[in-house]
């Protein structure tokens, strides 16, 4: 048993145990008694296994085995804890703590920086408990479980040297690691290494299920550019240059409080280079929440303050000191109770940015919007009746202004354009897949976007997507499996034991347009078929996809598109996760797309960005869309 090190990065842990414990026949074992008092600094505490017989006839000492499971904070263990400690538990470890750890001794933070260490400490130990690995069909749970599955190829035997021919011997020598810890810690971290040989190491009747049916492509080839750590929000620029912010937090274990820590602006060019960074305070920079993007390669951060700074394209800064007011109020204390970061209580935005420069962005209560020229004087209207019917407040996503001082917003009721006066100048025909009020599950309008080149507001929400004209009315929707690259989602309802089962969601997640006024959008799907063996698990296949699809501004298909052949458009190396399991006596299926990739937008070369926030890496698609210099 051993408490993390709070002082150092991947320092030395403590160990806590005063007798040696070893484990019964069957594997279970107390230590009640046997372990220290926690310190006052009460740091993160966790077991490790190694060694021993992992049930084979005769005497047996696999040496290879180390085997972890996190106990959380130390103030939280009593003589009633239940943990569970096996190839899942230690795989779980490695994916969550990978930047603390160094081996299963040498686990630790810097002192300013213990908390994020803290928290998948915590947020680990409440999965300790699942003898059988993740029991549900999401992404993460497949490459959990397959990851110890490749683990336990080697636990379940009698170990061997490295480079050997033993399962151990080839699990060490293709993962460069000494044991099944730093073993684990490798293929979290380079899942792409090696990918095919540690995949057929698994046996034929693994422990843990479901798991990846095939090696996933994805993880055999690498594609793409690693987001930094602590990553808070991110814009491309009309240049296409990345700009990521990024801040951490402390977190004192003993009285369960963080305080946020202030970070910094990174840019980086097209092959992800890094050009400049941007300092706290440069143009009234505080701690943002929000970046946005014009088409002159200026770049806006919505302070926590509520204040708003723009900078060139270069890092300068264009708006004052202090940030331009927004006139909104805020309650921002930086610290709070809990292991996370901490966010204002009331935080304005997010924002967008029209072709004349002017700013709008959501109000966290009251007066719906605000609206703000390029010199950051606010010129919200006082009065009106656009946010009455709004319903109060717009939603982050759904507002599109036009340049002309309207903006086109959704509200908890309806979708209008709001005239400079902020009054309704229009509405917009609510249709069930490409304009539909918030209030209606799934198919509400996920965003709306302007199309400056033919003068019209697109509309897309998780099942379709359509335009209409600047005056309201209707131009095209597209919302059916046979018009539009997506399916409505399924219904997740109980099954009928030894009935057949079909469930197929493939949804829009994301969508931006390019210089021609075509849309593009990623679809993230899962679509389950087999037969059911109870009201509630089922035995059969799961297939995860991530597509990339193209609309003319008439609603005509531009990008690949056969139903009867699974074909929902492009599928460019990296983007998103397209794989399937095998499952046997599931339990939960996602239903909701478990979305794994987000287009961030594109560039006045035409290069589409897009983020794989599965793997935490951007991507950059290039000799598809028109180059973008007017619609931002």
């Amino acid at each position: 048993m051993y408490a993390a090190n709070m002082t150092a990065d991947q320092g030395p842990s403590t160990s806590l145990l005063t007798t040696p414990v070893t484990t019964a026949p069957d594997g279970t074992f107390s230590i009640t008694g046997d372990y220290t008092s926690c310190t006052a600094a009460n740091p993160p505490v966790y077991l490790v296994a190694t060694g021993g017989n992992p049930g084979l006839t005769g005497t047996v000492d696999n040496t290879d085995i180390v085997l972890m499971a996190s106990l959380g904070l130390c103030s939280t263990l009593s003589s009633s804890t239940y943990v569970v400690i096996n190839e899942f538990t230690t795989v779980e470890m490695a994916y969550s703590l990978a930047p603390f750890m160094k081996d299963a001794a040498d686990i630790g933070a810097s002192a300013t920086n213990p908390g994020g260490m803290a928290y998948y400490f915590t947020a680990v130990a409440s999965a300790d408990n699942l003898p059988n690995g993740a029991p549900g069909t999401t992404l993460a749970a497949l490459e959990l479980n397959m990851f110890s599955d490749i683990l336990a190829a080697c636990v379940n035997t009698s170990g061997g040297a490295s480079g050997s021919a033993t399962p151990c011997g080839q699990l060490l020598s293709l993962t460069g690691a000494s044991d099944t810890a730093t073993a684990a810690l490798e293929m979290t971290q380079t899942p792409e290494n090696n990918a095919s040989g540690l995949y057929a190491l698994i046996t034929g009747t693994p422990p843990f299920q479901p798991y990846f049916a095939g090696v996933p492509s994805d993880f055999s080839t690498t594609v793409g550019y690693s987001i930094p750590a602590n990553e808070r929000a991110v814009a491309l620029d009309s240049n296409g240059h990345i700009w990521v912010y990024s801040g951490g937090w402390t977190y004192n274990t003993v009285t369960n409080t963080s305080t946020d820590v202030q970070g910094v602006i990174t840019v980086y060019d097209g092959n992800f280079n890094q050009l400049f960074t941007v300092s706290p305070g440069t143009g009234g920079l505080f701690y943002p929440d929000s970046l946005a993007s014009d088409a002159s390669g200026h770049v806006f951060a919505v302070n926590a303050n509520n204040t708003i700074s723009e900078f060139n394209s270069t890092g300068g800064a264009v708006s004052p000191s202090g940030g331009w007011s927004t006139g909104i109020a805020t309650v921002f204390p930086g610290t709070g109770t809990g292991d996370s970061y901490q966010t204002g209580s009331a935080q304005a935005g997010p924002i967008k940015i029209d072709s004349a420069g002017n700013i709008w962005g959501k109000t966290p209560t009251g007066s719906c919007y605000f609206e703000m020229n390029s010199i950051g004087t606010v010129i919200t209207p006082t009065g009106g009746t656009g946010c009455a019917t709004l319903g109060g407040a717009i939603t982050g996503k759904a507002a599109a202004p036009d340049g002309s001082g309207n903006l086109w917003a959704e509200g908890s009721s309806s979708i209008l354009e709001i005239n400079s006066a902020g009054n309704v100048a229009a509405t917009a025909p609510t249709s069930t897949g490409c304009f539909s009020p918030a209030s209606t599950e799934y198919t509400s309008t996920l965003g709306l976007l302007y199309d400056n080149v033919h003068g019209q507001v697109w509309g897309h929400s998780d099942t379709g997507a359509g335009a209409i004209t600047d005056s309201g009315s209707a131009v095209f929707c597209d919302a059916s499996s046979t018009t539009i690259p997506a399916i409505a989602p399924p219904g997740f309802s109980l099954f009928t034991t030894g009935n057949p089962v079909s469930l197929n969601g493939l949804q829009i997640d994301s969508a931006v347009l390019d210089g021609a006024g075509n849309l593009w959008f990623s679809t993230n799907g899962i679509f389950a078929s087999g037969t059911a063996t109870s009201t509630s698990t089922f035995n059969g296949t799961v297939n995860h996809s991530a597509w990339l699809g193209e609309i003319s501004p008439s609603g005509a298909i531009l990008s690949p598109f056969n139903p009867g052949a699974g074909v929902y458009g492009y599928q460019p190396a990296g983007l998103g996760m397209n794989v399937s399991a095998n499952v046997t006596g599931a339990t939960s299926i996602v239903t909701d797309s478990d979305p794994s990739m987000s287009i961030a937008g594109i560039d006045n070369a035409g290069n589409i960005w897009a983020i794989d926030t599965y793997t935490r890496r951007v991507l950059k698609i290039t000799g598809l869309a028109t180059a973008n210099t007017v619609n931002y």
